[in-house]
């Protein structure tokens, strides 16, 4: 994610707006394939953090727009794996070479001034003394520059992932510009005109696999998905917001009409409220893949245990309820058996506010389970919350929510 400092933002009164750049200036093309340039060089010559980060100073020092390519470089970072390269650990080698040279100098140094120690000695001993690696042994060189290898400035780029052309780079540029507000917002509101049922599901399942906080409301023609920010929370704020950052990209995947507004507060010391308006004819482009529905670790355990109890009871994705009010809701699971059904919601992160609305929302035949380590105040879970809630750790217990789904489960409609 962007840092602050790399943010490039216009205010207009109360709004705040992102300065995107736009992905068919030649320009902007230009310095974004100079920065790929430098990190395709990088992965390919194994460079250094340090070296990479010199590199980049130098390109920026050409031009005049330093926080856009600063910006522009933080996501291409971002994307790269750096690893120490030393098969060795480097915290055990320090240990060797301090101990071999604290033990062997001070003898050495009785033979007098003209028989003194070096530490090319010092290497070359105990390069003799390693066991050999892949068929051969450690030369004097190679020890001295894997002796701080773990440390950031000397760990190498081994493979970069994310952006690989100047207009892939520019599109995710502008979307980061977003997800880096994002994480400073109190509120998000997503309204889709005339949604695809299937995306609306799609996008219901992005929001239950960043475990964020929505309530859901509008019309035939219009859905609104309200989702709270990170800055409604007092606990794990920083985790969530980088949950809900993260979730942006995916209403981006929508093919009709949408708009998102978020309130975003900004500032050092003094907060501002400012209102963050997106907007489907922006042309923002998500770089996630359309592959439609995912999974979490949660339900899939859930599941991996449930089938093993051998119920009878048929287990899909989740059906569209109807809650009326202008409020809809789309579990997780749907179960059947003998004209009968019940369903089973996860909850994610949760306030103890929000977890009574829901509750109060929820139909009895849905079966809430909410986590008991993400709360996001100084709640704790009521051990006798609600009859339909059961609460789990890391594992969702299967036989409890066979229990429930077996007393609340109705006919089928």
């Amino acid at each position: 994610m962007l840092r602050r400092d790399q943010i490039r933002v216009k205010f207009q009164g109360k709004r705040i707006e992102p300065q995107y750049v736009d992905p068919e200036n030649t320009r902007m093309l230009d310095r974004a394939a100079g920065l790929l340039d430098i990190f395709n060089q990088a992965e390919a010559e194994h460079w250094t953090r340090d070296q990479l980060d010199a590199a980049l100073v130098e390109h920026q020092g050409l031009d005049t727009a330093h926080r856009l390519l600063k910006g522009m470089a933080k996501v291409l970072s971002d994307k790269c794996t750096f690893e120490a390269d030393c098969p060795i650990d480097p915290s055990e080698l320090r240990q060797r070479v301090f101990a071999h040279a604290a033990a062997t100098g001070p003898l050495a140094l009785r033979a007098g001034p003209l028989n003194r120690r070096t530490a090319r000695d010092v290497w070359t001993e105990l390069a003799a003394e390693l066991p050999e690696v892949d068929g051969r042994r450690w030369t004097p060189e190679e020890l001295e520059a894997a002796l701080y290898a773990d440390l950031p400035g000397q760990q190498k780029l081994v493979e970069r992932t994310g952006p690989k052309e100047p207009e892939a780079l520019l599109h995710r540029y502008n979307v980061a510009l977003v997800q880096a507000l994002l994480l400073r917002a109190s509120a998000l509101t997503v309204r889709m005109k005339r949604p695809d049922a299937k995306r609306v599901r799609q996008l219901f399942r992005r929001l239950k696999f960043h475990q964020l906080m929505y309530r859901t409301s509008g019309t035939r023609n219009e859905l609104v998905l309200t989702v709270d920010g990170p800055q409604s929370l007092l606990k794990l704020s920083t985790r969530y917001g980088l949950q809900l950052a993260i979730f942006f990209p995916a209403v981006l995947l929508q093919t009709g009409a949408w708009t998102v507004d978020a309130t975003v507060e900004w500032g050092n010391k003094r907060k501002l409220k400012k209102q963050l308006s997106v907007s489907s004819v922006r042309g923002l482009k998500s770089h996630y893949r359309d592959v439609g529905a995912w999974t979490s670790n949660a339900e899939q355990w859930f599941l991996d245990r449930f089938e093993k109890l051998d119920t009878g009871w048929s287990v899909t994705p989740g059906h569209l309820l109807d809650l009326g009010r202008q409020k809809v809701l789309v579990p997780d699971l749907t179960f059947e058996k003998d004209g009968r059904v019940a369903h089973l919601d996860i909850v994610g992160f949760w306030r103890k506010s929000y977890l009574e609305q829901r509750i109060k929302d929820t139909p009895p035949h849905v079966v809430l389970a909410v986590s008991k380590r993400l709360v996001g105040d100084k709640s704790a879970l009521p051990e006798a919350m609600a009859e339909q809630v059961v609460p789990f750790a890391e594992i969702i217990p299967a036989k409890k929510v066979l229990a429930r789904i077996e007393a609340t489960a109705i006919p089928v409609r």
